[in-house]
């Protein structure tokens, strides 16, 4: 009697738990495979699918490392006909190395090593007289004397050196034990398997009985290595377990299952949300984790920004809220960019509230807030109720709006003949904060202390921001701002930019002492300067924490306005990945804002190309 259950997946996500990895020790490993070798139990399964297929072999022409035990250097070994070979090291040399390191995914080669410093293979030496270019996808493209045809012994099988860590679009997740491969074959040879995980999607077409035609994957397991997650069901009664997959996460069920043996598990940009997938249902809290960074990574590669937008609505499915969390502040800090791309049109009005309730929104200011929800409604969602415009009009914040622009509101706002009454609600309360001293509008009966209409975003237009490119050399005129691209008329913002200046030379700039009309007579002068040594610090008499380091400090003391309302100053210094996204804001704490090491940025910027984004933030307290 056949024993079972089955696992929809194809919409469900289970919360993942914390389950300890594999931690037997090497005499618990070795009595484990003793145990799964000698006691095999009868599954009492049927197999319904239409379908079957085996684990599948590497493809022809793939590539390994052997012979080391760090991941990015070893013997090349090449498969053919179903056996690994060897390659002889005449003619190796660093275009072969490039070839085979990138074929691995790496992002390059250091060296290529001969005469055999990783030991001698075994079997076939497939390949001699290699010659590439460097520019080949695959070692197999390259010249050689041809498949088998050689003149050499195991003792000059070539080896490579690649340069560690993989590309932004790909990690390798490397949780092992020493004996994972001893595993990793053991789940290869289904040698002892006890127990069935079938992966199942329907094709969309139906069959002669009328029923939908099912294409499947089914691997063979050991209920002793499962039994470590209790999303396998492993360790009750059943002897199989169905799962309804995606077809395009269907081929990855047997990776993500030998990565339980081996914890060890490539993923990539492709793989990523399928592992993600896998890896919740099943609780695999740590692959999991490492997937959900993978998305991180991910992120700024896209600039039509569809993934991102794709990422997020993956995350509120899967109740991932990390990764959820990570995909809104890169698009709210990437804002502008996002409002042109082609994604724009599929932000969903969720999405968009919850991008203009925050804070971190990084844009030229609050009139290109309200630019982009009106041609977001008018253009782009026409279909969006009038009861979600109201929602998402609520979430702009009209006392950010300058006055002059207030004005011009009526007649120029698509919007405003269709929430007549919001809008002038809204534009009276922008006016109120343009001409009322704070303490005068904090004792007013509708104002609510926490109302975030009166805080400002992170604005990169001037005067409120100015920035400097530390890739150029010389001090020169401003350059054009990489982040206009809107083209509105009123609505651009355009962020003041100057060539590299002078570490030893404070630059000054100088802005109102707030956003409100009230201030506009009144001025504040800032010093700025960047520190790349701890000289120019020393120089001054201070001491600067770590490197590269901004200042920006006040020239002229705190300013209290009519009502007794005091201000105060958060600024941000935002660093741009040559002008195409904002890839980390770092807040000013006494006057100083340290720049991360490059692996410590939220968002990799992979030339270092940094352009940084002194911002002014006023707020009454």
């Amino acid at each position: 009697m056949v024993t079972g259950v089955v696992v929809p997946l194809a919409k469900t996500f289970l919360r993942a738990t914390d389950i300890a990895g594999i931690t037997m020790l090497h005499g618990t490993l070795l009595s484990a495979f003793g145990m799964l070798l000698l006691h095999v139990s009868p599954l009492r399964s049927v197999n319904l699918s239409l379908f079957k297929s085996k684990i599948r072999s590497p493809e022809e022409g793939a590539i390994r490392l052997a012979g080391s035990k760090t991941r990015s250097q070893g013997r090349v070994e090449v498969y053919l006909h179903g056996e690994w070979g060897t390659v002889c090291h005449n003619a190796w040399d660093l275009p072969d190395a490039q070839v085979v390191c990138r074929q691995l995914h790496f992002k390059g080669a250091v060296s290529a090593v001969a005469g055999g410093t990783f030991g001698e293979g075994t079997g076939q030496i497939w390949l001699d007289q290699t010659k590439c270019v460097g520019t080949e996808n695959s070692l197999s493209n390259c010249s050689y004397n041809g498949w088998g045809l050689m003149d050499c012994s195991h003792k000059d099988d070539a080896g490579v050196i690649c340069v560690a860590g993989t590309s932004a679009t790909e990690t390798f997740v490397d949780h092992s034990l020493e004996l994972s491969e001893d595993l990793g074959q053991l789940f290869d040879s289904e040698e002892g398997c006890d127990f069935l995980i079938q992966g199942y999607t329907y094709t969309g077409e139906n069959r002669d009985d009328g029923l939908w035609e099912m294409v499947d994957t089914t691997v063979c397991a050991h209920r002793m290595i499962l039994s470590r997650f209790p999303g396998f069901k492993a360790s009750t009664d059943v002897d199989e377990i169905s799962i309804h997959l995606t077809q395009t996460c269907l081929p990855h069920l047997p990776s993500l299952i030998r990565y339980v043996y081996t914890r060890r598990l490539e993923v990539s940009r492709t793989t990523a949300e399928c592992i993600h997938q896998l890896a919740s249902h099943f609780g695999m809290r740590r692959l999991m984790e490492d997937a959900g960074r993978l998305f991180t990574k991910l992120l700024p590669e896209d600039r039509s920004f569809l993934t991102q937008v794709s990422f997020y609505e993956y995350s509120v499915e899967a109740g991932d809220r990390v990764l959820q969390e990570n995909c809104l502040q890169y698009m709210a800090w990437n804002f502008q960019k996002l409002s042109t791309s082609k994604a724009w049109s599929s932000v969903s009005a969720e999405l968009l509230q919850a991008l203009l309730s925050r804070s971190d929104l990084v844009v030229p200011g609050e009139t290109f807030v309200l630019a982009a929800l009106e041609v977001w409604v008018s253009q782009v969602n026409r279909t969006t109720s009038e009861e979600q415009q109201a929602a998402l009009l609520a979430r702009v914040r009209f006392p950010m709006i300058p006055a002059k622009e207030l004005i011009k509101l009526r007649y120029t706002s698509a919007l405003y003949s269709v929430h007549p009454t919001l809008y002038q609600e809204k534009v009276l309360k922008g006016f109120q904060a343009h001409s009322l001293p704070f303490g005068t509008l904090k004792n007013s009966s509708n104002f609510q202390a926490d109302d975030r209409d009166y805080q400002a975003r992170i604005y990169t237009a001037p005067p409120w921001s100015v920035a400097y490119d530390q890739s150029v050399e010389t001090i020169g005129r401003p350059i054009d701002n990489p982040y206009d691209r809107f083209g509105r008329g009123s609505h651009r913002g355009n962020t003041q930019y100057y060539k590299k200046p002078s570490l030893r030379t404070t630059e000054h700039h100088s802005t109102p002492v707030h956003t409100s009309a009230v201030f506009n007579d009144r001025k504040v002068d800032w010093q700025l300067n960047l520190f790349n040594e701890q000289s120019d610090c020393s120089s001054r008499g201070l001491l600067c924490d770590s490197l590269p380091a901004a200042r920006m400090r006040m020239s002229t003391h705190k300013y209290q306005d009519q009502g007794q309302g005091s201000i105060r100053y958060s600024n941000r210094l935002l660093l741009s990945c040559r002008g195409r996204f904002i890839f980390h804001i770092v807040d000013f704490k006494e006057d100083f804002a340290y720049v991360p090491a490059g692996a410590n940025v939220t968002y990799p910027c992979p030339n270092e190309g940094y352009i940084y984004h002194f911002v002014v933030r006023p707020e009454y307290i």
